[in-house]
């Protein structure tokens, strides 16, 4: 494996992903939250081994979550499988890019949950998702994304930021400890955040795994006009998934909004 293997692209990260996210789990009442106020179906892009999508479904709403890692849909079909039959009949996984999607759909409400949007590199991969959603949302239907509030001081220290190890158990119990490095190009506004991984195995043999992610991060306004240009009216942000209000300190962007089509 390559150290510039995709954090995503690999089967073993998209195994760690659920130990991983486990700080996301406040997220998911606020996403219900609009499935209540929007009605199904919803959809949900970028779901990875749904950990949203499977709440939502089980909470009645019919769900679509396209994802382009089949790794990570592989996990979310296996969660499915141990789920009650009429459960399952709820919820539909389609692998995918959300960056251009045909799913001959209309929906209440489209998710973009955990930052993935960031994932988008590109004005032109921003603007054909976005405009895609708009033609998958219903009358009146309603987008729902977050993306992180750029630190200011995070993006101003010179060689980058080293940032905070963290240990957790895998998924066969491996006491894995997780270290990495986040670079800031400033001209781009993009970053590349570099993770290592060790644990033991089994036989006591120590198992080394490195990986890329690579995001776009957004200042409010850049975020706001990216919105409107793809014809779409922002109804609220928020700065939390406690629907606070939207802050210079905030740690999120929460962009609700609506097609102006």
């Amino acid at each position: 494996m390559s150290p510039d293997t995709e954090l995503y692209d690999d089967g073993w990260s998209a195994e760690l992903y659920d130990f991983v996210s486990a700080p996301w789990k406040s997220d998911v009442a606020f996403w219900l939250s609009l499935a209540e106020q929007a009605g199904d179906p919803v959809l949900e892009l970028a779901c990875g081994t749904g950990r949203i999508v499977l709440p939502v479904a089980r909470a009645g709403y019919r769900v679509t979550g396209l994802d382009r890692s089949p790794h990570m849909l592989a996990i979310a079909r296996r969660k499915l499988a141990h789920e009650a039959v009429a459960m399952r009949d709820h919820l539909r996984l389609v692998e995918g890019d959300m960056s251009g999607f045909d799913l001959n759909e209309r929906f209440g409400l489209i998710i973009i949950a955990a930052r993935s949007f960031q994932a988008l590199l590109t004005r032109a991969q921003q603007r054909s998702c976005l405009e895609a959603c708009a033609r998958h949302l219903k009358p009146g239907g309603c987008l729902a994304l977050d993306v992180f509030n750029p630190s200011l001081s995070r993006l101003a220290r010179a060689g980058g930021v080293d940032e905070t190890p963290d240990e957790y158990a895998g998924p066969g119990e491996e006491a894995i400890r997780e270290t990495g490095h986040t670079d800031y190009d400033l001209a781009s506004q993009s970053l590349r955040w570099r993770s290592r991984q060790e644990w033991h195995d089994v036989a006591g043999t120590k198992q080394v795994r490195e990986y890329v992610c690579d995001l776009h991060y957004f200042f409010r306004f850049e975020m706001e006009w990216t919105l409107e240009a793809c014809s779409f009216e922002v109804e609220a942000l928020y700065g939390n998934f406690d629907r606070s209000p939207f802050t210079a300190d905030s740690p999120e962007m929460i962009f609700v909004a609506r097609s102006a089509r």
